[in-house]
Order: structure tokens, then C-alpha cells, then sequence
């Protein structure tokens, strides 16, 4: 059944729910490789940047920052009714941030192309984990994705205006963001900088003490080959950072492990443990809506 847009154009908010692609994908593991890199792209927008700089916890709260975020994710994604209310609970927390940046330029936090950004490169980046870590979305999958996309960002009362009505829009909306919007920005220096030396998570043993050096050049390691290696190369170029073939072919062989290691595990076990339970419906943080089946995987 064709829902009838009302007077206006704006689409009602309606949560997504079983049998919609991006919950098939959101809370995948392999979907946390993506993340890195999504926060790249976010904070390389000025206007995003500026507000992360000064008034988030980026380089002082990495892991709770984290923490924070994913529960937020469970919320407006696997929520149902609970994502509404997430939503709005997000448009309030970032109603003060605003300022004036390091250029002289004002900012705002709910800025509608800035907002919209940081919603367009979240659809972005579920293809693009999907495209390298695991089967790429056929055109009829991507469509759905990027409607459900749209559908998510009436959740998160990002304005209609600023969502590009079709994925042929979208991709063009996306390269001139990135040849003429995006930019070096303080906050992404910032994250490359904890990407690289990430700091110790909170919780950790002490008897990991000794070997915590080691760990995080490891992690580090591994979190900037994501990071980098996953991002459009005008990107990685306007963040300066070099990419070696050596780089590359430590990310192919990565990619490769992730795939074929995806492939074996039992479904439970693809997926984060909050997410496996909304799935299965042991555990549900709101009575999501059923959403139309989309095109199989």
C-alpha cells in the first residue's frame, strides 16, 4: 500500500521495524568497522566539527562516548515507539550548541544541512560496510536502504528538504559534498589523533597493564586502517594522510578475514548482544512497527 504524503510533503515519522534492510545491517558486528570512518566523514562538515569541538567529550571520554552512542542507536533504530521519542530527545541535547568557530564562521548543531549529513552518512557507510565486508546491495536493495534511510531521518526530524528524494540524487549530493563542503578540520585531526592512539578503556584489569601498550598499537593500528581505508580517497587527501600499497593490502586481507569469518558464524553471533535480542524478541526497548519486507540478501 502507497502511503499518501500530506499536505505540505513531509512524510510522517514512522520508526523502523522487523523486515527493514537497515535492521538487518545497523547492528551487525561488521557494521562497527564502518564507525571509524563515518566519524570522519561527519566531523570533516565544518558546522558538525565546529559543534564536536566544543562542546562534545571527542579526546577526553572515548569510550563513554561510545557507550553513549550505541545505546542512542538501539534507540532510534530497534526502538519502535522509543525512537521518537530518541529523536526528540537528540534535537533537545543539541539545541544549545552553537557558537562562533576558529574562522569566524556561527554554528549551530541543528543546522538542517549539517544535521542531515550526519543522517546521510550513516545510509553511506551501511552500503559501503556492506560492500566491502560483505555481499554488495543489488540497486533494488540499495533503493530500499536509502528509503528507510529517509525514514530514519524523519525520526530524527531532520528536514525533508535537505534528503535527496532518490539514490541517483543522493550520490550526487554526496561527491559534491565531499569536493566542496567537507574540510581539515580541527575535530578531525582531533579523531585521527584517537583513532591512532586510542586511550585505555575504562574497566580494563590490571593485570592488562603490561600488555595494554602493546594492545593499543595494535588497535590503533587496525582502527586506522578502518578508518582510512574505508573513506573516499578525496578524503583521505583533504585529511592528509598518506595510503600506502602495504596499507592496502593489510585492509584487503582484513576485509577478507571479516568475510570469511561473517560467513560461518550462526546469526545470533553476527550480531551485537542487544540487538540479537530485539531480533529474536527476547527483549524489545519499544514495540517496533513492521516495516515492508525488503528485497532478500
Amino acid at each position: 500500500m502507497t502511503t499518501i504524503p500530506p499536505a505540505g510533503g513531509r512524510m510522517p515519522p514512522v520508526p523502523l521495524g522487523p523486515g527493514s534492510l537497515m535492521w538487518d545491517i545497523a547492528g551487525e558486528y561488521r557494521a562497527l568497522l564502518i564507525v571509524p570512518s563515518a566519524l570522519l566523514l561527519q566531523v570533516a562538515h565544518p558546522m558538525v566539527g565546529a559543534a564536536v569541538s566544543r562542546h562534545s567529550a571527542l579526546g577526553s571520554d572515548s569510550w563513554g562516548r561510545a557507550m553513549r552512542t550505541g545505546s542512542s542507536m538501539l534507540r532510534y533504530i530497534y526502538g519502535g515507539p522509543l525512537a521518537l521519542a530518541e529523536g526528540e530527545r537528540l534535537r533537545a541535547l543539541h539545541r544549545p550548541f552553537r557558537g562562533v568557530d576558529e574562522h569566524g564562521r556561527t554554528y549551530h548543531a541543528l543546522n538542517g544541512a549539517a544535521y542531515a549529513w550526519v543522517n546521510a552518512t550513516l545510509f553511506e557507510r551501511y552500503a559501503t560496510s556492506r560492500r566491502l565486508f560483505g555481499r554488495p546491495l543489488r540497486p533494488a536493495q540499495l533503493r530500499c536502504l536509502y528509503a528507510e534511510s529517509q525514514q530514519l531521518g524523519r525520526v530524527l526530524q531532520v528536514p525533508e528538504r535537505e534528503m535527496p528524494p532518490t539514490v541517483e540524487e543522493f550520490r550526487r549530493y554526496f561527491r559534491d559534498m565531499i569536493l566542496h563542503r567537507l574540510t581539515n578540520t580541527p575535530a578531525a585531526r582531533t579523531l585521527l589523533d584517537e583513532i591512532r592512539r586510542p586511550p585505555r578503556p575504562p574497566g580494563l584489569p590490571a593485570g592488562f597493564d603490561a600488555a595494554w601498550p602493546a594492545l593499543r598499537e595494535a588497535l590503533g593500528r587496525t582502527a586506522h586502517l578502518l578508518a582510512v581505508g574505508t573513506i573516499p580517497p578525496e578524503v583521505r587527501e583533504l585529511l592528509g594522510e598518506r595510503w600506502t600499497r602495504t596499507e592496502q593490502w593489510e585492509f584487503n586481507a582484513l576485509a577478507a578475514a571479516v568475510r570469511a569469518g561473517h560467513s560461518i558464524l550462526p546469526e545470533r553471533w553476527r550480531y551485537m548482544r542487544e540487538v540479537a535480542r530485539v531480533r529474536s524478541g527476547e527483549f524489545r526497548p519499544g514495540l517496533p512497527t513492521v516495516s515492508p519486507p525488503h528485497p532478500p540478501t
